[in-house]
């Protein structure tokens, strides 16, 4: 009875595991918008499975696939295998990764998916086809339609920005979401929002299936020396279709189909540059007052009068 209720057990927390989100994580030593002359361009991922408070990190991604998609459109197809993604883009600009991972556990069939946009800083721009420059053209950073290999896709439209920076997120920035299920617009799908700090929100499509995501103000308290503080965001959304069939010989009753786009964010700059108006404007406004205040005295200055001694 005891072997019984704990093979059971298993199957449930294997069930509950295999339904979490995945999620790719990419290790970067550098801050939005910083490029480093002669440094390699080799990005490194790992993926994870849980949310951004609690999760971990896969240890055999045997099985999965990654797309990659150009700033070209041209899709390259990769079997993984071992506990982590090295990728190396050839030209500076954008690189759409996309993640599938399916089996079947306890006669569900999971797809799982996550998608995560790369901008290259350091590739060679000179045999760049499109001449992608940071901040001037976004003809690749976001994608005109789903990807034909994924049947289910959470998709991110053009950003709407409060600044002036285009390569980076910021706190106030609204992302509109759509949800595709084989090519076609899912109008009822919610979206889930979360922060690492544990804030957690679901959001509704509108009418014409669209969901806005406005990125919160982060609630972690700045630390001397961390000023501009990278937080990340987890976008993620999950659809379940009545369907039955087999995969690699495994049969199943039901599909469920996860996706993910994982996101970094930083403080507005508008409030860097509102402090730095501000401590201008002040030192302006002293000196002003210093300069004023040093012709007013010079201008009540008494003239010093002349006292003649007569000589005998």
């Amino acid at each position: 009875m005891l072997k019984k209720s704990i093979y059971l057990l298993l199957i449930v927390c294997v069930s509950v595991l295999s339904a979490e989100t995945l999620w790719l994580d990419e290790a970067k030593k550098k801050k939005c918008c910083e490029a480093k002359l002669g440094s390699t361009p080799q990005k490194e991922l790992s993926v994870k499975s849980g949310s951004l408070q609690e999760n971990e990190k896969l240890k055999d991604l045997s099985g999965s696939v990654l797309y990659i998609r150009d700033m070209d459109g041209k899709i390259e197809e990769h079997n993984l295998s071992g506990s982590k993604i090295t990728f190396s883009p050839q030209y500076k600009g954008n690189y759409h990764l996309f993640l599938k991972r399916q089996e079947v556990v306890d006669g569900v069939f999971n797809v799982q998916l996550s998608s995560h946009r790369i901008y290259n800083k350091e590739g060679n721009l000179s045999c760049s086809w499109t001449k992608e420059v940071r901040g001037k053209t976004s003809d690749s950073r976001y994608l005109s339609e789903p990807l034909s290999q994924l049947p289910f896709q959470l998709m991110m439209e053009k950003t709407i920005h409060k600044h002036h920076v285009n390569c980076c997120l910021y706190v106030g920035d609204i992302i509109p979401l759509k949800v595709y299920y084989k090519g076609e617009l899912l109008k009822n799908v919610p979206v889930v929002a979360e922060l690492e700090s544990g804030w957690v929100n679901t959001l509704k499509p509108n009418d014409e299936g669209v969901v806005m995501v406005e990125i919160p103000k982060s609630t972690y308290e700045q630390e001397k020396g961390d000023k501009k503080r990278s937080e990340k965001l987890l976008l993620s959304v999950k659809y379940d279709v009545n369907e039955s069939g087999l995969y690699h010989g495994a049969s199943y009753q039901s599909v469920r189909y996860t996706m993910s786009i994982p996101l970094s964010f930083g403080d507005t700059p508008l409030e860097y540059e509102s402090k730095t108006l501000a401590f201008a404007t002040v030192i302006g406004v002293m000196l002003v007052f210093s300069l004023g205040l040093y012709y007013n005295r010079r201008r009540k200055r008494k003239t010093p009068k002349e006292i003649w001694f007569d000589e005998e």
